[in-house]
């Protein structure tokens, strides 16, 4: 359990350290009370990040439930993952700018080739405020080349040779 190790190199504009914009989101390995494994991440919306008056934008909102999954894909499936997509987005109450939230997120099925997470936000006290359903697929270094998409070394090294 501790924060997860993300290189300062990584471009993301959710999570990138250095990103000029980013929400810098920094992730951290808990377990639920329930003795589940998960990701979390604290975050504050910013007065810039608004949709409607007061209230985080819905579309950084679910930046921020995508790369939870993302960092639970990537820390507790062991490798690289890429998502199939959202199964379900559901922003019940969106996140208030000024206040700290968190957002938690937990594998719910897993098979060789896929896994299944769900992604929630609330506020500190508890109150929830939404939640992502998404799949994901093994990262396949072929489909990576074919792609022309030229990945971080850190990233390449999480994907197995021959996949």
């Amino acid at each position: 359990m501790g924060e997860l190790e993300n290189p300062e190199e990584n471009p993301c504009f959710g999570c990138g350290p250095r990103h000029p914009r980013g929400l810098h989101l920094r992730f951290e390995s808990v377990q639920a009370e329930d003795g589940v494994p998960e990701v979390a991440t604290r975050f504050t919306p910013q007065p810039d990040e608004i949709g409607w008056p007061t209230l985080f934008h819905h579309g950084l909102h679910f930046t921020v439930l995508y790369e939870a999954s993302y960092w639970t894909a990537l820390t507790l499936g062991g490798r690289l993952w890429v998502s199939t997509g959202p199964i379900r987005y559901d922003a019940r109450r969106l996140p208030r700018v000024g206040v700290e939230h968190v957002a938690r997120a937990r594998v719910l099925e897993r098979s060789a080739s896929s896994l299944s997470i769900r992604a929630t936000s609330a506020t500190l006290a508890g109150k929830p405020c939404g939640e992502l359903e998404s799949n994901w697929t093994p990262a396949r270094r072929e489909a990576v080349e074919r792609a022309g998409i030229t990945l971080p070394a850190y990233l390449l090294s999480e994907i197995p040779d021959g996949e």
